[in-house]
C-alpha cells in the first residue's frame, strides 16, 4: 500500500504499524491456544482460562481494527465504508474486548495473589469458566451505550452522534476511572504483595525455590541399595513407610511450588507491561476533555497517534512476552511445533499402521 500525500510521516507509520500489530497479535495469540490447549497440565491451570479468554478479547479487537483500517483505506467510496451497522458493531465489539481484557488481567494478579497467600487452592476450572462468562456478560451491558451513540459522520466516517457527545465524554471519564484508574490500582497492590511474597519465600530458602518433602524415594533407594533383609526387617521397614504415606496428605502446604513460582514471575511482566502501555491512551483521553484541547490540532493528533500505537503494541506482543518469560511455555514451543507439522505438513497420505 502507497502512502498518501495527504497524511503526514507520523500518520503514515501509523497506518503501517496497525496491520503489522494486528498480524504479529494474531499469531502470538493463537501461539498460546496452540500451547494450552495441547498441553494437559497447562490446560487445568485456572489461570489459563483467563488468558485463553484473554487471548480471544485481544484476537477480536485487532479484528475490529482491521476491519476500520480496511474500510479507511481500501474501501474508501464503496457501501462496506459507510455501513452504520459496521461501524456500531465494530466499535462495540472493540469497547467490549478492551474492557474484557483489563478486567481479565486484574483476575490473573488476583488469582496469583490468592495462590501465594492461602494455604489451600481455592479457585478450579470451573470456578475461572464462570467468572469469565460473569465478566464478559458486564462488559457487553457496560458497553451497550455504544450501540445508541456511534453513527456515521457526513464525511463517511464513525463517530458519535453530535446530540449524545456530552454522555461520551461522560462515559470516557466513567471507561477511564473502571478500566485503567481502579485495575491499575488493583494490579499494583497485587504485584506489590506478590513480589513481596515471593522475596520472603527466597529468604526463607535460599537457593532452592522449591521446597520438596518427598520421602519416598529415600526410603526405596535405602531400601533398594541395602543387602537382602529378612522379611521381618522388610516388614518393620514397610510398614514404617506406609505410616508415613498415610500421614503425608494431612501435612499443611509448607511451600510455594517452584512452577508457581516461575509462572508468577512471568505473569508480572505481562500485568506491569499491561499498565504501561494501557496508560497514554487514557490519559490521553481525559486530557483531551479536562483541559478542552481540540482533538484536530497537530499536538493532540500527534499524541493520539502515540497513543494508539501504545495501545496495538500492547495487543501486539503481550503474549510474546508471557511465551518466552515462562520456562513451561518456552519449553513447550519447539515440541509442539514439531508436533503440528508432523501431524498437517509431513503426515503420509493413507493410514500405514500395522494392525496384525
Amino acid at each position: 500500500m502507497e502512502s498518501t500525500p495527504g497524511r503526514s510521516l507520523i500518520q503514515n507509520l501509523y497506518y503501517f504499524y496497525m496491520p503489522f500489530c494486528v498480524f504479529v497479535g494474531l499469531t502470538g495469540n493463537t501461539m498460546v491456544w496452540i500451547l494450552i490447549r495441547s498441553n494437559r497440565m497447562l490446560s487445568k491451570l485456572p489461570t489459563n482460562v483467563y488468558l485463553l479468554c484473554l487471548a480471544a478479547m485481544s484476537s477480536i479487537f485487532l479484528l475490529s481494527l482491521l476491519v476500520f483500517w480496511i474500510e479507511e483505506d481500501i474501501f474508501q467510496d464503496s457501501l462496506l465504508r459507510n455501513s452504520y451497522y459496521s461501524c456500531i458493531f465494530n466499535t462495540f465489539l472493540a469497547h467490549v474486548c478492551d474492557f474484557a481484557s483489563v478486567w481479565l488481567i486484574v483476575l490473573v494478579g488476583l488469582e496469583r495473589l490468592l495462590l501465594l497467600y492461602r494455604k489451600t487452592r481455592g479457585l478450579t476450572v470451573e470456578k475461572a469458566r464462570a467468572q469469565v462468562f460473569i465478566l464478559l456478560g458486564f462488559a457487553m451491558v457496560f458497553n451497550g451505550w455504544i450501540l445508541f451513540v456511534a453513527d456515521m459522520s457526513p464525511e463517511g466516517q464513525c463517530d458519535i452522534k453530535l446530540e449524545f457527545v456530552g454522555m461520551y465524554q461522560t462515559m470516557t471519564i466513567v471507561e477511564t476511572i473502571v478500566c485503567m484508574l481502579v485495575p491499575s490500582v488493583l494490579i499494583i497492590a497485587c504485584n506489590c504483595l506478590v513480589v513481596s511474597k515471593l522475596n520472603s519465600h527466597i529468604k526463607k530458602n535460599p537457593g532452592s525455590p522449591a521446597v520438596s518433602f518427598n520421602t519416598a524415594d529415600i526410603v526405596l533407594t535405602t531400601q533398594t541399595s541395602a543387602p537382602s533383609n529378612t522379611l521381618k526387617s522388610y516388614t518393620r521397614i514397610s510398614s514404617r513407610f506406609s505410616i508415613d504415606v498415610e500421614k503425608t496428605p494431612k501435612k499443611k502446604k509448607k511451600g510455594i511450588r517452584y512452577t508457581d513460582i516461575q509462572l508468577t514471575r512471568s505473569l508480572l511482566v505481562v500485568t506491569w507491561a499491561f499498565i504501561l502501555l494501557n496508560i497514554p491512551n487514557y490519559g490521553y483521553r481525559i486530557a483531551s476533555i479536562l483541559f478542552g484541547i481540540p482533538e484536530n490540532s497537530s499536538m493532540m493528533t500527534a499524541i493520539s497517534l502515540g497513543a494508539h500505537v501504545f495501545l496495538y503494541t500492547h495487543h501486539a506482543f503481550l503474549f510474546y512476552l508471557y511465551i518466552f518469560y515462562s520456562p513451561q511455555m518456552k519449553r513447550r514451543l519447539k515440541p509442539t511445533a514439531m508436533k503440528l507439522l508432523e501431524c498437517y505438513c509431513f503426515k503420509p497420505p493413507g493410514d500405514y499402521h500395522d494392525h496384525t
